[in-house]
């Protein structure tokens, strides 16, 4: 605990002292977010949330933590996609060339550490899903879209950063009580105290008055750390939780690009094409400012955050857990179906309400 303490105050730290460093530099290679037809938000913001927060965490890991059991080629591959989401946010890199990226990146993860997702749990309630030979190369597949999922849930202020605070502190409450996983605790700790100078500077709190956002470097990384976390707590000798408690601690950006990608696919468009039809971008059109939808969506967060944790503690059966969440899934998805349906009688029973 007092380990994991003492990097988070490293990282945050340092964190802050790169925020405040970035900012200007970002001026002169244009790491800037401008406006346009997607975005709303007024004037060039700096791109340089994601990467103060690397920035973090790479000084504290590299004082006080070590590079072996996997660490290493984590701390390697995450460098390497931070500086890829980097030149992505300043020159905008094809989707296909950045998303070949990410797959050398995560195979290098995969392979270069030789932790990787071995089984499924007991989600069918026949006994465990073991995954043999393709274990590897689903994990690739994981990480590809976990780092996708926390970039497509940067839509409006504070959001991207309270999705990824949700997932990496419930991942530190069931690190601390597993024997065994104290560098996975520290991971945790000093990913989210490295996060907290972004999220004042984004919802302009003090001392900050100029906004910051996170930029693809930022979110991609919190993905790719996310989804090394979630495979380490599952698939060790003595794990520290179930693999289905996994899909709870990140369920609303999993499940929001999943919906949104199969959407797209039965449209015959690209399933990494952009629009606005993210969870926040319905909110937004039924009337929600983007404080407001930034709280309703981090307090479902925590409730579906809350039930894995409660699931996994009380050990309620698997099969149960997963079903719960397809159901959950499947009520999500149909709402993003009909949204603007939902959207009409919402409307309505709001301008009846102020009459």
């Amino acid at each position: 605990m007092e380990f994991a303490s003492s990097t988070g105050m490293i990282a945050i730290i340092s964190a802050f002292i790169a925020l405040l460093l970035l900012s200007p530099f970002a001026k002169r290679i244009k790491l800037l977010d401008t406006p346009n037809h997607r975005k709303a938000h007024s004037g060039a913001i700096p791109l340089t949330g994601g990467l103060s927060a690397f920035f973090g965490l790479l000084v504290a890991w590299l004082i006080s933590m070590p590079l072996t059991n996997g660490f290493g080629i984590y701390l390697l591959c995450a460098t390497l996609l931070v500086l890829l989401g980097a030149i992505d946010d300043a020159r905008d890199i094809p989707a296909r060339l950045r998303l070949w990226a990410q797959v050398s990146l995560g195979a290098l993860l995969v392979y270069g550490s030789g932790i990787y997702l071995n089984t499924f749990g007991n989600l069918i309630g026949f006994g465990d899903i073991s995954l043999g030979w393709l274990g590897p190369l689903i994990t690739i597949a994981a990480v590809i879209g976990a780092t996708n999922a926390y970039n497509m849930i940067d839509g409006i202020d504070g959001l991207a950063g309270s999705m990824s605070l949700v997932t990496l502190l419930a991942l530190a409450l069931l690190f601390v009580a597993a024997p065994g996983f104290g560098m996975e605790f520290a991971l945790a700790v000093t990913i989210s105290m490295a996060l907290l100078p972004y999220m004042a500077a984004n919802l302009k709190l003090p001392p900050f008055r100029h906004k910051i956002f996170m930029g693809d470097a930022g979110s991609m990384f919190i993905g790719f750390s996310v989804v090394w976390l979630l495979v380490n707590g599952t698939q060790a000798g003595e794990q520290a939780f179930r693999p289905v408690t996994a899909l709870w601690l990140c369920a609303v950006p999993l499940m929001d690009m999943v919906a949104i990608m199969v959407r797209r696919a039965r449209k015959g468009q690209s399933v990494m094409m952009a629009d606005r039809d993210h969870l926040h971008h319905i909110f937004m059109r039924a009337g929600f400012t983007d404080r407001e939808a930034l709280v309703v969506i981090t307090v479902i967060a925590l409730l579906f955050a809350g039930f894995g944790l409660f699931g996994e503690w009380l050990v309620i059966p698997e099969w149960i857990m997963f079903a719960v969440f397809m159901g959950v899934f499947a009520g999500y998805n149909w709402m993003l179906q009909h949204a603007w349906r939902l959207l009409v009688v919402f409307r309505g029973r709001t301008r009846e309400m102020s009459r």
